[in-house]
Parts: C-alpha cells; structure tokens; sequence
C-alpha cells in the first residue's frame, strides 16, 4: 500500500493539513459501523507496543483494559481493525519513536509493516524532521514512504496569495504588505517562515488594523503586530 511521511518544523502545518483531510473525507467509527475509512492515532510521548496499542484501541472506541497485556492489547487492536476496515491510518508525532531505543524502533517500525500488509493499509505519518531519522532506520520502511517535506516560506507568488487570502475574507487590503519586498522580508525573518508563525502574526496585524480602522495594510501595521508577537515569543520561551 502507498505510504506517506509528512515532516517539517514544528508549526509547519502537518496537523493542520490531517485535520482538513478528515473534515473533508468523515467518516464514522461507530462500533456498528463497518468500513470507517480514516483512524487517526497519535504516537505516545514514550512509545512502547502496549502504549501504541492502548493509543490505538481508545481511538478505535475500545478502552483497554488496565493491566492487560501486550498479546490481549495486540488482538484486540486486530480485531477492532477486521471489523471497522479503515483504509488509511494516520499518525500523528511519528518522531516519538526517537524516544526509543534503536531495537525498540525496528519493532515498532515492523508493527506499522505488519499493519499495513495485513489490514490493506495506507499510512500517513506526520511529525518533525526528525522522522526521517527514525524511517531510514529500516531501509524497507524507508522505501515504502514517500516523503513529503513542508518547507519554510521564501518570498513567492504563493506567499503573496497566501497572505491576501488570510485578509480577504476581514476586507483588509494587503497590497501595501504583499507588493514590497520589505514587509515580505520582514514578516519572514521575525516568523522564521514558518506557517503557523505567519499566521499568528496576520492575526495580531488584523486585530490591530480592526481596532484603529485602518483597513489599509502597510509595514507600519506589520512592525506594531510584529513587536506584540516577538513579546508573547519572549513570554512562552521563559
């Protein structure tokens, strides 16, 4: 089955991206519902099979039973998978498994083989760059994922468009930002050209203009959001 690793910084984009692929293929994991097409699991903060499995039977609507054991934990999750049929599994913070040892993260990365060719699966697989990392431990799972890079922003007509975009809908003209080279700079450096920093500063630079009127965009704009947004990076870092 065709695999994907999704990887980039963190704020990229890669749960957002999930997100809206569930919202626009939903589906149902009722437990009387056979062929939910999508299960979403997220790799536990300290991987083990049984963590994994548990992760995966309380995304499935089957709580584990505590103090079961990895074999009851393992056919339950199978079991589960026979029933619903999903055709695509993604997880989520896939470089989790660099919290493992090396012998722990063949076995886990032979369990996703294993799921996989048993159950028909397609995975999609997100986290940071690091995952990479972890795929290339095992040149077979490396083969079967492509991989998919979210890389920063440079100044491009897609981050031009993507800038208007985000005002269009609050009807704040971005012309001033987006057809000069200054803001466009500006914006990336204090962003680190990152998705979701970029999107945070837009917010701050649209709640600003909103409060004073000016629904006229200009690098002065940018800089007041831009000096907002460089203290909250200054609060959270402490």
């Amino acid at each position: 089955m065709p695999n994907i690793l999704v990887h980039g910084p963190s704020g990229a984009g890669k749960s957002m991206i999930l997100e809206k692929f569930r919202r626009d293929h939903p589906s149902s994991l009722n437990p009387a519902f056979r062929g939910a097409r999508l299960v979403t699991v997220q790799m536990p903060a300290f991987p083990s099979l049984k963590s994994f499995y548990s992760e995966l039977l309380r995304t499935l609507e089957c709580t584990a039973i505590a103090g079961a054991r990895l074999p009851e934990l393992e056919n339950t999750a199978f079991q589960r998978l026979e029933r619903l049929q999903p055709r695509i599994l993604f997880i989520e913070e896939i470089h989790h498994l660099l919290a493992c040892a090396p012998r722990e993260q063949r076995i886990a990365l032979n369990v996703l083989k294993f799921l996989s060719n048993q159950f028909h699966l397609s995975i999609v697989a997100a986290g940071t760059s690091d995952a990479l990392y972890v795929m290339r431990t095992d040149p077979q799972i490396a083969n079967r994922f492509e991989s998919w890079p979210l890389r920063k922003w440079a100044i491009s007509e897609e981050l031009r468009r993507f800038i208007v975009g985000f005002f269009e809908p609050l009807s704040i003209n971005a012309d001033g930002i987006v057809n000069s080279a200054v803001p466009l700079e500006y914006l990336l450096e204090l962003t680190a050209g990152i998705t979701g920093r970029i999107v945070e500063l837009m917010r701050l630079t649209a709640r600003s203009a909103l409060a004073r009127g000016d629904l006229t965009l200009s690098l002065e704009h940018l800089q007041d959001a831009g000096r907002e947004f460089a203290a909250d990076l200054s609060t959270a870092a402490l």
